[in-house]
């Protein structure tokens, strides 16, 4: 997998935290048994990757609410694991 189909993947992370209320629970949870894949497969688990990976691919697909929670929240951790020493912004990005 190339550092380019690496970051789409992981970017889908937050997308679907975004979009999973929308989803099918069969939906949900093909997206979150993927991306949790796709995160144990590529980027070097420490304990609280693979711990939020594992949780994201056990969870109650009806419970969305918790979907979110794993999904905003591996995408931090994994976002933080592949940049340690990047700065934070400064400036919102003007999303809101």
């Amino acid at each position: 997998m190339s550092a380019t189909e690496l970051h789409r993947d992981l970017e889908e992370l937050r997308l679907a935290a975004r979009t999973v209320r929308s989803q099918t629970v069969a939906e949900r949870r093909a997206t979150c048994q993927r991306l949790a894949a796709v995160v144990e497969e590529h980027v070097e688990p420490d304990g609280a990757i693979a711990r939020w990976a594992a949780a994201l691919e056990g969870a109650d697909m009806g419970d969305v609410d918790l979907l979110q929670e794993l999904l905003y929240g591996l995408d931090a951790l994994v976002r933080v694991h592949l940049a340690p020493d990047a700065e934070p912004p400064e400036k919102s990005p003007g999303y809101y």
